[in-house]
Formats: C-alpha cells, sequence, structure tokens
C-alpha cells in the first residue's frame, strides 16, 4: 500500500469517528438540557411548596423582585372608551295586546309574540302604536 492510500484510509475512518462522535455529542446535549430542564422545576416546585408552607403569597415576591403584578383587565367597548357613540334603542313600532312591556321596533328578526300572533292568523298592522 502507498503512503497516499493509506493515508486516504486513515481519512476514511477518521471521518466515520467523527459522525458517530457527532451524532453522540447531539444526544449528550439533548440528554443535558432535558436534566437541566428537570432540575429547575424541581426547584421550582420546593421553592413554591416553601412558599406554601409560610404562607407566602407570589405578590409579596413580585414586590421583593420589584415586579407588579396587575390584575386582568376587562376590555371595554368602543363606546365606553368613548371612541365612537352609543348607539340609541330604536323607537318601538310594534306593541302586544297581551302585555303591553312587549315591543318590537320592526327593525330585525320578528319576535316570537310577533310571530306566533301573525301564525294564528293576525295582521301585524294591528299591533301597530298609533300614538
Amino acid at each position: 500500500m502507498s503512503a497516499v492510500d493509506e493515508l486516504k484510509a486513515k481519512l476514511a475512518t477518521l471521518n466515520e469517528q467523527l459522525a458517530t462522535l457527532t451524532v453522540e455529542k447531539v444526544k449528550v446535549e439533548a440528554e443535558l438540557k432535558d436534566a437541566e430542564r428537570a432540575f429547575k422545576k424541581s426547584a421550582l416546585n420546593e421553592i413554591f411548596e416553601k412558599m406554601n408552607a409560610l404562607g407566602i403569597d407570589k405578590s409579596e415576591i413580585a414586590e421583593i423582585l420589584g415586579l407588579t403584578v396587575a390584575a386582568h383587565k376587562k376590555r371595554k367597548a368602543r363606546a365606553e372608551k368613548g371612541l365612537v357613540e352609543k348607539k340609541a334603542k330604536g323607537v318601538p313600532k310594534y306593541r302586544s295586546f297581551d302585555d303591553s312591556a312587549m315591543t318590537w321596533t320592526g327593525k330585525g328578526r320578528k319576535p316570537g309574540w310577533v310571530q306566533v300572533y301573525l301564525d294564528r292568523g293576525g295582521d301585524l298592522e294591528s299591533l301597530l302604536i298609533k300614538d
């Protein structure tokens, strides 16, 4: 075997070893990351248990760390923020014979009491408010 052939064979062997070591390195790095994550989680669990045992609130910890714990804010509608005027209620156009509190503006879907009245053969004109 010539010196060139020996060097080529040695290079091929080293490339195989490098590939094997690279795969092994990736596996070890993944195991290390998992182990660190598990260690941190167990440490945080211990801290949380001690906090509960001592009656320490999360807000107290946040205060010591210089953080603020904000309460969940309910989002306001645009009209409540003052960006848009609130819609005016429609003026009732129809009123029920049975209950004068039941009214309908004539816009949108018919209320149940109007539909029942019409199904029984009533006329929508007779429900009109005549004021």
